[in-house]
């Protein structure tokens, strides 16, 4: 009677801990091969959201009346902020592009600096 306690006991636990790891898995997003636009990485930045940052600053903002991808209308960096989540250049006030130059910042989506930030990388 005591060994079939112990075994139901030790069963119990052993399925709680792998349980637990299945639950810890299914919570992480997948790493292993790159960045994928399809999936919404969790993070501290809205995924939807749009960020730059100039060459001489680390810190990502958002410039007012351009942080969403529908008011950009420049083919080149919309291929790529869809695709890459990231596109280096200028775009004028009204999304179009710009003129670009060696002081071009780095735009990124939301959901881009969230992966990089779960990648360990540090989103240059």
């Amino acid at each position: 009677m005591k060994k079939t306690v112990l075994i139901i006991l030790v069963m119990l636990v052993l399925a709680f801990f792998a349980g637990n790891g299945v639950a810890q898995q299914i919570n992480k997003a997948p790493m292993g091969k790159g960045y994928n636009s399809q999936v919404i990485y969790p993070g501290a930045y809205k995924s939807v959201l749009l960020f730059f940052k100039n060459n001489t600053t680390d810190s990502w903002r958002r410039k007012p009346h351009m942080d969403r991808l529908r008011i950009i209308s420049c083919q080149d960096a919309l291929n790529h902020l869809n695709n890459e989540g990231k596109w280096q250049g200028t775009l004028n006030p009204d999304g179009s592009c710009g003129v670009s130059s060696t002081e071009s910042p780095l735009w990124a989506t939301g959901n881009r600096l969230n992966y990089d930030q779960l990648a360990g990388a540090t989103g240059n």
